[in-house]
């Protein structure tokens, strides 16, 4: 496709900005899901207020049982298709994993910080080939031991890879649970409760000794696997904790951060393209468009990709992105979980509506310097070290780009992009609150 002007974009680019769908036949089943996922307090809402939530314990623990046996019974509906002899297609997969996600980002009040805990960068296991049937049932029995409770089952997410079952209480306490069976599996589980209860390390290294190596390996694979679920209840709980696998340090600052955030402009550019077919603006280094009818439903990105194009370069300059993508994005919320109207939600999930959004590392860069920070380029050691800790700092013409304000410095990462992209948040606020949050941090020993 070319541009305005007869400038040529790029093939694979304007492809991936294309306008999709979710197979048509699903939505009544998606409006189901989404009703059952995030309304099944709704009849307590019109009595609701945030201080009357937080006084009332009695109407606090009927609003979340209300509000989990919703999200439990759009479970059951997923798990009863999941289990079925038909195979499970594309638009399903997306549409399941967005529901039990948008659920579980419920779960742990829409925390970024606490989802990358739970997730490993790992594939999750195919719906199709996942044996539920004994976790369906334990999570049955956690269900009736504690009632009022939503025992998640991590396979159906995209992004919960620590145990298999994720549980949160009437009263919101969070516990994580990995589910073993058969014999070999509790005489495990018996040996691993004995060593956590005596202490005794000598014990660990007598079971490489005298037990089988399956067994040995099995029980250490085990114990690594509690260590994991033990960290991440413990960063919820305390906001501090060692990550079992790395050593490091993992401490989450209080106070809670304010974030700007571009939501708003968002929602008003989708009324203007639900008014007269297209909608754009540009909030500090966020370039953002919304396209409902035709012609500008099939070809408006064409056009957002050109108004890029004439801002710079648009392979280099820009991360670009459409709203739907949030959809195969694991540590993105889906478009369940966005401050967006129900009808908005399903035009663009089922074709109605294109959304695109865009991110310019010079516009950022400019938006910082304008908000205080100082700019510069890193230096090749800053970056080797940054590499050095597995972290993915963000390169442009080449080089890592680092920013500081009041005496506190960080490279920006790839995180903060995705934050930006996929959270609505404003790049310069956002990197502000890295800054900010570095301060508050005590060093943990």
């Amino acid at each position: 496709m070319s541009a305005e002007g007869g400038m040529e974009l790029p093939k694979k680019l304007e492809e991936r900005m294309r306008l999709r769908s979710l197979r048509p036949d699903l939505e009544p089943l998606a409006q189901e899901l989404y009703e059952l996922s995030s309304a099944g307090s709704r009849e307590l809402w019109a009595d609701l207020s945030p201080e009357r939530l937080k006084q009332d314990v009695g109407l606090r623990q009927k609003f979340y049982g209300l509000a989990h046996e919703g999200m439990y019974k759009a479970q059951a509906k997923i798990i009863s298709r999941v289990t079925d002899k038909e195979p499970l297609d594309v638009s399903e997969i997306l549409l399941f994993r967005g529901i039990m996600d948008s659920i579980a980002w419920a779960m742990i009040g829409g925390q970024l910080c606490y989802a990358r805990r739970l997730y490993r960068g790992q594939k999750q296991p195919s719906l199709a080939n996942s044996n539920f049937q004994s976790l369906v049932a334990f999570a049955e029995q956690m269900r009736e031991r504690e009632p009022g409770s939503m025992p998640l089952l991590s396979d159906l997410t995209s992004f919960i890879q620590v145990g298999d079952v994720m549980c949160v209480s009437q009263d919101r306490r969070i516990s994580i649970v990995e589910v073993k069976e058969g014999e070999h599996n509790k005489k495990i589980l018996d040996m691993i409760g004995f060593y956590h209860q005596s202490g005794c390390e000598r014990f660990r290294h007598l079971i490489r000794d005298t037990e089988s190596s399956s067994t040995a390996q099995q029980f250490e694979r085990v114990l690594r696997q509690h260590a994991r679920m033990e960290f991440v209840v413990d960063v919820m709980k305390d906001g501090f904790a060692h990550d079992p696998d790395s050593g490091d340090a993992v401490s989450i600052p209080e106070p809670t951060i304010f974030v700007e955030s571009w939501d708003e402009n968002l929602q008003g550019v989708i009324a203007q393209s639900q008014q007269r077919g297209w909608g754009y603006d540009v909030v500090g280094s966020i370039f953002m468009a919304a396209y409902t009818n035709e012609p500008w439903r099939r070809a408006g990105h064409g056009l957002f990709l050109s108004i890029l194009a004439k801002e710079g370069d648009i392979e280099n300059d820009f991360c670009i992105i459409r709203l739907a993508d949030c959809m195969q994005n694991p540590l993105a919320p889906p478009i369940f979980s966005r401050s967006l109207s129900t009808d908005v939600m399903f035009d663009v999930l089922f074709g109605r509506m294109n959304v695109c959004v865009a991110l310019s590392i010079p516009g950022l860069i400019s938006e910082c310097e304008e908000a205080g920070m100082r700019f510069r380029f890193a230096t090749k050691k800053e970056l080797a070290e940054a590499r050095k800790h597995k972290a993915e700092p963000v390169i442009y013409q080449g080089k890592g780009l680092m920013f500081e304000f009041d005496g506190s410095e960080t490279i920006l990462l790839g995180g903060v992009l995705h934050r930006c992209l996929f959270h609505g948040q404003r790049p310069a606020s956002t990197i502000l609150a890295v800054l900010e949050s570095s301060k508050l941090l005590d060093p943990i020993k």
